[in-house]
């Protein structure tokens, strides 16, 4: 097996240890309390949203995922994809209240803070196909006025008291819950929502979910200055060579895939190809970022931008991912990479060496 393919398969490995089994959900206050409350101060956690708002019912989960690793961990040079099946009991309990074709859904994490300094206030966030343009026409007003206490956060506080979230203060432990508007008007999320559409409440340009099959890019938004009514800072996660997107889709019954039949979250990056002359060369490579900051973005035609994702295509050939397994440090990813590429030069020196 190649260098790179053990790369590869290092960084599908390394987000796949990250816990998204089954508590509350971080909105990365100032001043969080309970377990590593440290850890996620002003640090979110990212969270899936499905909702019918015919149905007027969401689907909220907690990814596990925090927002500081994930900037760097999924904007690889190498190779990023992670998988998260849907199919917990509150989604088998969403699902029978639903029409599928209704169905809408964001993946965002938020720093909700009152600060009007320089990239205090962030969020990361998808977007509808087709709305990404205006994204960069949003204002530090605005992203403060829908990025807030009374908004999100309050969502978060709702949705943490319902399903398996696990209760206040609990951010290391990760859930879910199904809520019917007219039950638990605070935790719903869709059109109309007491708390927090897909819009922050009037206040985004543009819209953040997506219908059932259909991508998303990334983005990373914050505010660019003290000034009300300056636009502020877009970024959006990629490499070098390409951009990052999320999927989610209904994977096919007769896939050739671990996930087949099931409704099925996605993040991917496709490789670069910056190179190393050494395994330690190599190694930086695979944890650095080299394009992450803040610069204007050529926004293509959602024809063109998403000609590559192939819903039915979700699962890397050749690769069995059948269980998640047990949540492990985001740092071992570096050791492990180093150990991969020392094993794989051992084995090309024994070839040489071999009579």
């Amino acid at each position: 097996m190649s260098f790179l393919k053990l790369t590869k398969l290092a960084l599908l490995g390394s987000l796949m240890f990250v816990n998204h089994a089954q508590a509350t959900i971080s909105g990365g206050v100032a001043n969080p309390v309970g377990p590593n409350a440290s850890f996620y101060k002003g640090n979110g956690e990212l969270a899936f949203v499905v909702s019918d708002s015919e149905a007027k019912v969401s689907y909220t989960l907690d990814l596990g995922l925090d927002m500081n690793a994930f900037f760097i961990s999924s904007q690889q040079e190498t190779f990023t994809q992670l998988f998260i099946p849907i199919t917990d009991a509150q989604w088998a309990s969403f699902l029978p209240l639903v029409t599928v074709a209704n169905l809408r859904w964001t993946v965002f994490a938020t720093q909700a803070s009152t600060s009007s300094a320089s990239g205090v206030n962030r969020i990361f966030t998808t977007a509808q196909q087709g709305t990404e343009a205006q994204i960069a026409t949003m204002t530090n007003q605005q992203l403060s006025k829908g990025n807030s206490a009374s908004t999100v956060l309050s969502f978060f506080g709702s949705v943490n008291a319902t399903g398996t979230h696990g209760g206040p203060a609990n951010f290391p432990v990760n859930g879910s819950s199904s809520n019917v508007q007219a039950d638990k008007p605070g935790a719903y999320f869709g059109e109309n929502s007491a708390n927090w559409t897909d819009t922050m409440n009037g206040n985004a340009p543009f819209t953040m979910s997506n219908k059932l099959g259909d991508s998303s890019w990334f983005y990373y938004l914050t505010r660019s200055s003290t000034d009300q009514l300056s636009t502020i800072l877009v970024d959006e996660f990629d490499n070098v060579g390409h951009d990052g997107y999320w999927g989610f889709t209904k994977v096919d019954d007769n896939a050739n895939s671990p996930y087949k039949g099931q409704y099925l979250l996605s993040y991917t990056l496709q490789a670069s190809t910056p190179k190393a002359s050494t395994v330690l060369g190599q190694a930086r490579i695979n944890m650095t970022d080299f394009s992450a900051g803040f610069m204007a973005r050529a926004y293509l035609p959602a024809s063109t931008e998403f000609a590559g994702y192939r819903p039915g295509s979700l699962v890397m050939p050749g690769v069995s991912v059948s269980a998640v397994p047990e949540p492990a440090s985001w740092g071992l990813m570096a050791l492990g990479l180093l150990a991969l590429g020392g094993r794989a030069a051992r084995m090309r020196r024994a070839k040489h060496m071999a009579p």
